[in-house]
């Protein structure tokens, strides 16, 4: 028990290091993890020996929280207004990458690399890495301003391509007789019975789990109206996310589709009606925690379970796996770019459709369904190198060239304005400190050295003030406004926290008026996202 514990606590010291240094150094958080946790590997320390990434800690544990996460403040109007796009996206763009990534993989493999490589173990392969995992690249939107609609694409697609990329995994395993499932693979002969089953299980797993997360999300939504305790209320959001993800398992429904469906309709009407503005900050606060727990530990497990030595030896059949897998997913997104312009509400912008296919970074589950396969399956060590070699190369290669892609295409022009801005109202906020620090320090400074430090404080102050107004222009004053609402709306919050426990305030004055402060937060930090 304690080697369990102290390989928990190092773990999570060397990812809160790990996160204060891809901070500093502008890194993605989930590739300096990888980084990491490969470097940890290679030196091979007792420590970890005996820590694995099995697919009972990934599914059980951290993916539910993960989905949930997403679900939760993933708004239901805004995906259903975008609808069309991230469903066609989800289940047929699935298919298609599939197809196209198995085909190539399969010619490419085999022909250079192993004879031995089936057109079955490439569908298994090409349906095991079809989930995206774009955690790093969603990041990377929201420090640099790009537009919400694009994020909410990114974000849909990703949620629901998740469980129908494992629905596809279950179907694909069945027809070639691998267990992998709650059952044993049915023997299935035929092209009639092989679709026929196809379409009966994937029915059923899809409607099931979103049945399934429907219902507990709504049950939980009429809960949390006859509670008023963000303690109690944050407890049942974790009952939600992984009741629904169990219930649907037991009934072989899709686990991952239940807790997206359950964190979506929790998200979108039980917070809204249910709970009070203090308790969905608490929720907020809580499941930003753990999903920044969560994916701490899978990424760095991730890096742990690298084995670089056969990485490189099976490279070339890697390299090839990752160009079928790109352009599997190039097939998916330019080829829906014509039915989207033609169907959609609104058409998607051919430079979006770039940023979707770099994008589509793989990740964890990819590695968790390899890892699942059973251990006399013929060809799963290459199925495990393929997988595990296309997710690294993701993972550091597109998810590091992002950035410049994004200001090559002209999708950060907002972002460069605000960044400006920032940078200014931080050296005015500087300026405005020192100022006020030498004016205490009046008298023990020479006087000439005071007159020099102010006149170099008053210009950088102005300086700072001039360049914020240039960054936004005519927006200064209401962004002037903003900045200053929120501080002082912390401000008077800190003085009621005070006034609270000095017994100044009783209980429910100070619960209206925490209301009343957290709900004009809300409005303006919704403002400024618009």
């Amino acid at each position: 028990m304690a080697q369990t514990e102290t390989q928990f606590l190092l773990l999570l010291l060397v990812g809160a290091l790990v996160g204060a240094l891809a901070l500093r150094w502008r890194l993605p958080y989930t590739v300096a993890l990888v980084v990491a946790g490969i470097g940890l590997g290679t030196l091979h320390l007792s420590q970890f020996a005996s820590l694995h990434l099995t697919p009972e800690l990934l599914m059980m544990v951290f993916l539910p929280a993960l989905l949930f996460e997403a679900a939760f403040h993933l708004k239901l109007d805004d995906l259903r207004r975008e609808s069309f796009v991230v469903l066609w996206l989800a289940v047929p763009g699935v298919a298609v990458a599939v197809t196209v990534t198995a085909l190539l993989s399969w010619v490419g493999v085999s022909a250079i690399f192993d004879p031995a490589f089936s057109l079955g173990n490439a569908f298994l392969f090409a349906s095991m890495i079809a989930a995206t995992d774009p955690i790093s690249v969603l990041a990377l939107f929201r420090t640099l301003g790009v537009t919400r609609r694009l994020y909410l694409l990114v974000e849909g697609e990703s949620l629901l391509n998740d469980g129908v990329a494992v629905v596809v995994f279950l179907i694909v395993a069945a027809v070639l007789g691998v267990h992998v499932g709650h059952a044993e693979a049915p023997h299935l002969e035929g092209l009639g019975e092989v679709v026929v089953y196809a379409v009966r299980t994937f029915a059923w797993m899809a409607a099931g789990g979103v049945l399934v997360g429907a219902a507990v999300g709504a049950a939980a939504s009429v809960l949390t109206r006859q509670v008023d305790d963000k303690l109690i209320e944050t407890a049942m959001t974790v009952v939600v996310a992984y009741g629904s993800f169990l219930v649907a398992e037991q009934v072989r429904a899709s686990g991952v589709l239940a807790t997206v469906t359950a964190g979506l309709v929790l998200g979108s009407f039980g917070s809204q009606f249910g709970m009070s503005v203090r308790t969905r900050v608490a929720v907020a606060d809580f499941w930003e925690f753990f999903a920044f727990f969560s994916n701490t530990f899978v990424f760095l497990l991730v890096g742990l379970e690298l084995d670089i030595v056969a990485l490189l030896s099976a490279g070339g059949a890697i390299a090839l796996a990752f160009v079928a897998v790109l352009l599997g997913r190039a097939a998916t997104v330019y080829g829906s770019l014509p039915i989207i312009r033609r169907l959609a509400r609104e058409p998607v912008p051919v430079a979006w459709g770039h940023v979707m296919v770099w994008g589509g970074l793989r990740g964890s589950l990819s590695m968790v369904l390899v890892i699942g396969l059973p251990a006399d399956f013929p060809g799963r060590s290459l199925l495990v190198l393929l997988v595990f070699g296309v997710v690294s190369i993701s993972l550091v290669l597109q998810a590091l060239t992002m950035k410049p892609l994004l200001a090559r295409l002209g999708l950060v022009k907002g972002a460069v304005a605000r960044v400006a801005y920032e940078t200014a109202r931080a050296r005015t906020l500087m300026a405005q400190a020192a100022l006020a620090a030498l004016d205490k320090q009046r008298d023990h400074l020479e006087p000439n050295v005071r007159e020099a430090l102010l006149e170099r404080y008053a210009a950088q102050l102005q300086d700072g003030r001039a360049a914020a107004r240039s960054a936004v222009g005519e927006r200064f004053d209401e962004e002037r406004m903003q900045d200053a609402t929120l501080h002082l709306l912390a401000v008077e919050a800190d003085a009621l926290r005070h006034a609270q426990s000095e017994g100044i305030v009783g209980e429910e004055a100070a619960e209206s008026l925490h209301t009343a402060l957290g709900e004009e937060r809300e409005r303006l930090v919704h403002d400024e996202g618009e």
